[in-house]
């Protein structure tokens, strides 16, 4: 095996970095280290093989592998390219209700510095990216978000284009993977089941990929909200030279630690609730869509 032979694709804050945790606890399965490879939004150039020498530089003849990057799902030319990469791939999504996502990605971006304005404003703003038609299709889309990727960085794509709201078109991402690779090698999770009962949520990505059943050793949620400065302090142990060397499980125990020290005293960023309900109404035509695609009731996404 020289290739993932399936994708975490996301979304974002819907429990992907718990569901990478859980999966990693099974035998036949190796997950990418660090959980969110850039490589088919940055470093495509560098080419798959430099690829997986570099994010599955553990494997050990494991018959799974994974790549758990959740900007794959909504960024729309990552999918021709994981396409072209991993053509026989198998496809994971685990869907969050898209206001309480977005909250959640603002929230995140607020504790690390990176996002200046308030919920409604930041919403605002990727709205009118969306409208201008900035969407980061094919190659020219790629091109646009890799110069911005190269000179600033994440934050720096992210202060740029706010990626709060796209990331909740769960059915519109799901029919261009859907296209590629046939509805039948895409699984669709939701973020409240995974919450729920994490080793059941765990078991349909395993029984989906074809392994045999393994009970997890450790089921606790991963990267819950936490303070700022805990925030912080744990994406600066992830850039210290050397902490790949050690393991994605004991890396997982120090990130847990931080972030539970970090609980105390952390109130959340206040959300005006007259956004909210704007943004429940601009997603009701998409939860409709991903309702018709799942048979999943999400009234409760919409209320």
């Amino acid at each position: 095996m020289n290739r993932p032979s399936f994708f975490l694709l996301g979304a974002s804050k819907a429990g992907t970095t718990s569901l990478h945790y859980y999966l990693a606890q099974h035998p036949d399965i190796l997950m990418s280290d660090p959980k969110e490879p850039a490589f088919f939004r940055l470093e495509y150039e560098r080419g798959p093989d430099w690829y997986w020498r570099t994010y599955f530089r553990r494997y050990g003849g494991q018959p799974a592998a994974g790549d758990g990057a959740p900007q794959n799902l909504h960024l729309p030319f990552v999918a021709r390219r994981i396409a072209a990469t991993a053509p026989d791939a198998q496809l994971v999504v685990v869907c969050r209700g898209p206001v309480d996502r977005a909250v959640s990605a603002w929230r995140h971006n607020v504790r690390l510095g990176v996002e200046p304005l308030p919920f409604a404003a930041a919403v605002e703003k990727n709205l009118r990216r969306l409208e201008r038609g900035e969407t980061f299709e094919g190659e020219d889309g790629a091109q646009r978000y890799l110069e911005i990727g190269r000179r600033d960085g994440n934050a720096g794509l992210q202060r740029a284009y706010g990626f709060y709201v796209e990331p909740g078109h769960y059915a519109q991402h799901m029919e261009r993977y859907r296209a590629l690779f046939g509805p039948e090698r895409l699984l669709v999770l939701f973020f409240e089941d995974l919450v729920a009962d994490p080793a059941a949520a765990t078991a349909r990505v395993v029984t989906f990929l074809g392994l045999p059943a393994h009970s997890l050793r450790d089921s606790r949620p991963q990267n819950e909200a936490t303070s700022p400065a805990a925030t912080r302090l744990n994406s600066l142990i992830a850039r210290l030279p050397g902490v790949g060397l050690f393991s994605p499980a004991l890396r997982a125990r120090v990130r847990a630690l931080v972030g539970r020290a970090g609980k105390r005293g952390a109130p959340p960023a206040p959300v005006d609730d007259s956004a909210l309900r704007q943004l429940a109404d601009y997603y009701r035509p998409h939860n409709r869509r991903l309702a018709e695609l799942t048979g999943r009731n999400l009234d409760s996404w919409s209320a």
